[in-house]
C-alpha cells in the first residue's frame, strides 16, 4: 500500500525532484532536549515529508531533523512546518521546509538525494531529472565579484535570471566568472521575482530575482570575508592583475544563467562539492592552498574520515597539480609532508 502523502504545491513539483524513502530519522522540536522519532516518506532539495507517532504543538516550533548518514553520523539539517495531517492510524503526516544547512551538511543532502534518485531510477532509461533548478551566477569583474561578497555576507543576493521563479522556490546557485577564485556553490530561495522591462537590446524579458542564502549567516559572513581577503587590492602602488576590468557602476542585479545539464561528474564534485569550492578559492596561492588541503585532510572542516578511495585518490591528484604548477611552500620543502610524500 503506498504511503499517504500531502498534495505538493506545483512549484515545487516543477523545480526539484522528489524522491520516495522509508527511511528512519528523529525529530528535534523547540527547546525539548528528546528527539521524536519519525519515517521519512519522500525528500528533495527543499524540504520533506515524514510520518510522525506524535503531532507537533501548535504554532511555529523550531524543528531539527536528523537524517542518518554514514559512521553513525548525521545530517542536520533546519527547517520549519509547512503543514501537518492526522492519519486514521493515530499517527500525523509534517511536511517541512528546509531553512538552513552549513555546507558540509549540504554536501551530504545533495550526496544522499544522488543516492535515491538512483533507486528511483533504476531500469528507466530516460536521463533522471535535476536535484533542482541550478543558476549559474557569471561574475564578470573583480569589482562585481566583491559586490556579491559583501551581499552574501549580508544574506541575500539580486541576479537576473532568463525564467521566472516562483518565491519560496529553493534553488542552487553555483558562481563562476573571471576572477580565478570567482568559484562557489551555495543554496538560495527566491523571495520575489520582478519582470526586468523590455529594451532595443534585449528582445526578451528577463527576471530580477531576490534571494535569501539557506545557510547559517555567521558561516556566510566568515567565508565571505575570507574570499574577500583573496582579492587583489587596487592600491595606487600596485598593478592590476592580468583578470582585472575595472567597473563604472555597480549593476542593479548580477545576470545568471539556467544550468541545464550537470554532465559527468568526478568522485569529488558527487560526494565532496564543498572541498572543491575550498580548494578553488586558494588555487594559485602556495600558502593559503596549503591551509586549506591541511583543513580538509586533517579534519578542521569535520570531514575528517569520510573520504571516499575514489574522491580521495581525485584529492591527492589535485595536490600534485598545484604543488607542479605553483611549487611548494618553504615548510613542506624543507620538513612537512602535507597528507603524504612530496617529490
Amino acid at each position: 500500500m503506498p504511503s499517504p502523502r500531502l498534495p505538493t504545491p506545483d512549484s515545487e513539483r516543477r523545480t526539484q525532484a522528489r524522491l520516495s524513502a522509508q527511511v528512519p530519522i528523529q525529530v528535534r522540536v523547540g527547546g525539548e532536549s528528546n528527539v521524536r522519532p519519525a519515517t521519512l516518506i519522500d525528500l528533495s532539495w527543499g524540504g520533506a515529508l515524514c510520518q510522525m507517532h506524535t503531532a507537533l504543538p501548535p504554532g511555529e516550533p523550531q524543528i531539527r531533523l536528523q537524517l542518518p548518514w554514514t559512521s553513525g553520523e548525521t545530517i542536520e539539517i533546519e527547517a520549519t512546518r509547512l503543514r501537518q495531517k492526522d492519519l486514521e492510524n493515530g499517527r500525523h503526516l509534517l511536511a517541512v521546509r528546509f531553512q538552513r544547512l552549513s555546507l558540509f551538511n549540504q554536501a551530504r543532502l545533495e550526496k544522499l538525494l544522488g543516492h535515491l534518485q538512483t533507486g528511483d531510477s533504476q531500469g528507466r532509461p530516460h536521463q533522471a531529472p535535476p536535484l533542482v533548478a541550478t543558476l549559474e551566477v557569471l561574475i564578470q569583474t573583480l569589482d562585481e565579484w566583491r559586490w556579491a561578497l559583501g551581499d552574501i555576507a549580508k544574506g541575500q543576493l539580486r541576479i537576473s535570471a532568463p525564467s521566472a521563479f516562483a518565491p519560496g522556490q529553493s534553488l542552487g546557485l553555483q558562481f563562476n566568472g573571471v576572477p580565478a577564485r570567482a568559484r562557489l556553490r551555495l543554496r538560495a530561495r527566491v523571495l520575489s521575482c520582478e519582470a526586468s522591462p523590455l529594451s532595443r537590446m534585449r528582445a526578451v524579458r528577463s527576471q530580477t530575482l531576490t534571494l535569501e542564502f539557506e545557510h547559517p549567516q555567521e558561516m556566510l559572513r566568515q567565508w565571505a570575508g575570507w574570499l574577500l581577503g583573496q582579492i587583489p587590492s587596487q592600491g595606487p602602488a600596485s598593478s592590476p592583475p592580468a583578470d582585472y576590468q575595472p567597473q563604472v557602476a555597480r549593476p542593479e542585479a548580477i545576470a545568471a544563467r539556467l544550468v541545464l545539464d550537470q554532465g559527468e561528474r568526478s568522485a569529488l564534485e558527487i560526494g565532496f562539492p564543498e572541498a572543491i569550492d575550498y580548494l578553488l578559492t586558494a588555487w594559485g596561492d602556495v600558502s593559503a592552498f596549503e591551509t586549506v588541503f591541511r583543513r580538509l585532510i586533517f579534519g578542521d572542516t569535520g570531514m575528517a574520515g569520510t573520504w571516499t578511495p575514489e574522491a580521495w585518490e581525485e584529492l591527492q591528484w589535485l595536490q600534485d597539480v598545484h604543488d607542479e604548477a605553483y611549487g611548494l611552500s618553504e615548510s613542506r620543502r624543507s620538513r612537512l609532508k602535507v597528507g603524504r610524500d612530496t617529490h
